[in-house]
């Protein structure tokens, strides 16, 4: 908690104007009356190619209490988000702007197919500053965010059409950023024609090309779906073949 109060009020102090804090003085921070409700993200994954642009999520908080009118630049609040390995650090943050004047502050910021795939750890909080080297502390929330690569999957399921009791193959291939994917798993399920449900059949894994295969016997007309079901860093992705048994 201690490592989090200090990088929130070293980035609040990075922001302040010349004629505000007195950057070099020691701040004594003490807890704020004010605190954080609640956090929310307009979306917590977002799907990039590694070579793609840019997406947005917007950050909300809802505060106890608005920032007092007249607080001492720079009271506020922002969200940083740290990267998914402990030496990325901070990718990057933002002050949130107060929404009227009601206690809901809101902050949009970028994540890029440049950066990491995986899980951000955004952190919410801020200060209210009383005077040089005086503040008090709005304690921090978290809320996760992903960044993920596109994944494609296909499916044949062949021959087709095939005799009742001959063997069928599931066959395809697994995509993940462009790229054939390796040891993953991908799920084989079967739904007959006239069923409601997914009867799991068995699991496949791709080779160095990202291409699975796994034969089953064919008992009845329906369709074939595989799965595959991705991971912190991977979207998940599915197809189907539909198959008439003669």
């Amino acid at each position: 908690m201690s490592a989090v109060r200090n990088r929130v009020l070293a980035a609040l102090l990075a922001v302040a104007p010349a004629a505000g804090l007195l950057i070099g003085a020691p701040v004594q921070a003490a807890d704020s009356d004010i605190v954080i409700k609640s956090v929310s993200v307009s979306r917590d994954t977002v799907v990039l190619g590694s070579r793609a642009g840019c997406a947005t999520v917007t950050f909300t908080a809802v505060l106890s209490a608005p920032i007092p009118a007249g607080s001492p630049a720079p009271s506020g609040v922002r969200v940083d988000i740290e990267g998914p390995l402990s030496q990325d650090g901070y990718l990057r943050g933002r002050s949130l702007t107060q929404v009227g004047s009601s206690t809901t502050y809101r902050a949009t910021l970028p994540l890029c197919g440049t950066d990491r795939s995986g899980r951000y750890l955004a952190v919410v909080s801020g200060g209210v500053y009383t005077g040089p080297g005086q503040a008090t502390y709005i304690d921090p929330e978290f809320i996760d965010v992903f960044i993920k690569r596109p994944s494609r999957l296909t499916l044949n399921a062949s021959p087709e059409p095939v005799r009742k009791g001959r063997k069928i193959t599931a066959k395809g291939i697994l995509k993940v950023d462009g790229k054939g994917y390796a040891a993953a798993r991908v799920k084989v399920f079967f739904k007959a024609n006239g069923a409601s449900t997914w009867t799991y059949k068995g699991t496949a894994v791709t080779n160095a090309k990202g291409v699975y295969g796994k034969r089953f016997t064919a008992v009845r007309s329906g369709v074939w779906k595989a799965v595959y079901e991705g991971d912190l860093k991977r979207e998940p992705a599915a197809a189907g073949d539909a198959v008439k048994v003669g």
